[in-house]
């Protein structure tokens, strides 16, 4: 028997002399071991990462494939956890969990930035770069964006993709008559 449940095995004996008696013996086919869950390895990604249902091993069921209501693709930067359900068909489950970690770890591309110039004074305008996950990003300063007093000027622009990532490019002011 190879299907789950009792079935009864109905035995004669027979002395050969034409008595004979018959018993009954149960036959019980019961799946009680549950599906071995695997070690699953984190899933990582800078911008989004996606995850694909894994398979186990079972005794009677063989290769299984897990389920899970958990999201399959995440694009928010941290880890999550999927959990993934290991199920026989025959009432035993295991569970396994699987981090899912989206961390940009790349700097917004520093730009190549022209001076600018003028003859009585002189102004910058944020310049933009591009990131691997925020896309366009305006650059930040402390410094002053006009001058107006002769000589020569730096401007230290900071670009941040939100993520913990900054690259940072000088940019000459000249002022000269």
């Amino acid at each position: 028997y190879n299907t789950q449940g009792t079935h009864v095995v109905t035995w004669t004996f027979s002395d050969g002399n034409g008595n004979s008696s018959t018993a009954t013996q149960n036959v019980i086919v019961k799946d009680v071991t549950a599906p071995v869950a695997p070690t699953l390895a984190d899933v990582t990604g800078e911008c989004e990462a996606s995850v694909t249902a894994p398979t186990a091993q079972d005794n009677c069921a063989g290769t299984i494939t897990a389920t899970t209501t958990d999201a399959l693709s995440y694009n928010t930067q941290g880890t999550h956890v999927v959990t993934w359900t290991f199920s026989d068909g025959n009432g035993n489950t295991s569970v396994a969990t699987q981090n899912v970690i989206v961390k940009d770890v790349t700097a917004p591309v520093v730009p190549s930035l022209a001076d600018a110039t003028g003859e009585c004074s002189a102004s910058v305008t944020a310049p933009s770069t591009s990131d691997n996950c925020s896309g366009t990003i305006t650059a930040t300063t402390n410094d002053p964006l006009s001058y107006s007093a002769q000589g020569t000027y730096v401007v230290t622009w900071t670009f941040d993709d939100g993520n913990g990532n900054t690259s940072v490019a000088t940019q000459n002011v000249i002022v000269k008559d």
